[in-house]
């Protein structure tokens, strides 16, 4: 359980939750958008297991998940699930997964493929 939200804390977990996704973008999206394209697909499944493998921790929060508890202690599943543009559930390899539409996936490639 999170004992004291601190604003700055709050800011950074936000921050390298949404760095994670977009450094699992990075290295996905080409791939993904190809698939996507191909089978028709309406939505894109994201598990969290991914987001683990790319996310670069501080010291205050080493590892995703103490970022993600933190965040959702402090702001809850609804800021957490608007700052990724999807809806977070239970399920996948990890326990959470993160899904987005179409749309905003292809979004978000565009944005990350152009950094």
């Amino acid at each position: 359980m999170v004992g004291e939200c601190r604003d700055e804390l709050v800011r950074e977990s936000l921050e390298l939750i949404r760095n994670a996704l977009m450094k699992h973008l990075k290295v996905s999206c080409r791939r993904s958008l190809n698939i996507v394209r191909l089978t028709g697909q309406k939505r894109v499944v994201i598990d969290f297991y991914g987001l683990f493998n790319c996310y670069e921790g501080t010291e205050d929060f080493p590892r995703f998940v103490d970022a993600y508890n933190y965040a959702l202690g402090c702001v809850g599943l609804n800021i957490i699930s608007q700052l990724l543009e999807g809806i977070i559930t239970e399920g996948g390899e990890s326990g959470y997964q993160l899904i987005l539409d179409v749309e905003k996936f292809e979004g978000l490639c565009r944005e990350v493929l152009k950094s």
